[in-house]
């Protein structure tokens, strides 16, 4: 009796706290992110937190309003499950409008900030502010929320051309600045790309190399192969350099493109 008792309490208890978390939702309620103490393994400038902040402030909210329209609640068992919902729809639907958002905001913001957002989104930035205000409404702590929502990523990943989404933010995209790899426990974020032709980008700009990247993903690899960027023997050398016993346990296989 005694555990039924305690089973009731504790879906109660579990019930309430998801109400509690919908609201936040409902309200897009944006609790002040410490992106230095999530990524404390990075070096994070101010150049990078203003950026952050900005993707954080425009990014969530939109996505939010979104959910909130499709009556779909993210802290909700069925958000592991997203198909068929209409959401990318709804979301790439968005998608101009969050651009356009964040071109407003660019207009107050330097180069370097705005040259910041760009390369974020492309690489996932709205992925990672949003993970960031999971965590930060679930647990109270700056964090990272990877226990949920990896099946609803790709939503968030912009579909805009680099070069298009750079003109829309008057950022000149091949000037000499960084692009920042985030350290979060055992992973890195932006890491990835929201097509093939930002991933070829990326190699022209010098951030990546266009043999390693091949390896690490076949769609890139027959991509890069079409347009020349790599060969076939330059693919072999590289894997038999990494791989020269060629272990079968031996993968560095990444689904690189959302």
């Amino acid at each position: 009796m005694d555990s039924i008792r305690s089973s009731l309490q504790d879906a109660q208890s579990e019930h309430q706290q998801q109400e509690f978390l919908s609201q936040y939702a409902m309200n897009a309620f944006l609790p002040d992110i410490h992106w230095r103490d999530i990524f404390h393994k990075t070096q994070l400038n101010n150049t990078h937190i203003e950026a952050l902040n900005t993707l954080y402030q425009h990014a969530v909210p939109l996505a939010l309003k979104v959910f909130r329209e499709l009556q779909f609640d993210v802290f909700a068992p069925s958000a592991y499950r997203p198909q068929g919902l209409g959401l990318f729809d709804k979301l790439a639907a968005q998608e101009q409008r969050l651009i356009s958002l964040l071109v407003q905001e660019s207009q107050h913001l330097n180069h370097e900030v705005r040259h910041q957002i760009w390369s974020m989104l492309l690489r996932g930035g709205a992925v990672l502010v949003f993970k960031a205000w999971l965590a930060k409404v679930k647990t109270g702590e700056d964090a990272l929320d990877l226990s949920q929502f990896d099946e609803l990523s790709d939503l968030l990943f912009i579909k805009t051309r680099p070069l298009i989404l750079a003109d829309a933010l008057q950022v000149q995209h091949d000037a000499d600045l960084d692009h920042i790899f985030l350290l979060y426990e055992q992973d890195v974020f932006l890491d990835r790309f929201n097509s093939l032709e930002t991933a070829a980008l990326f190699v022209d700009l010098g951030v990546y190399d266009a043999t390693f990247l091949s390896l690490r993903d076949d769609r890139i690899a027959q991509y890069f192969l079409e347009q020349g960027l790599v060969t076939h023997d330059e693919m072999d050398e590289l894997n038999y350099a990494l791989n020269p016993l060629f272990c079968d346990s031996f993968s560095g296989k990444q689904d690189c493109i959302a």
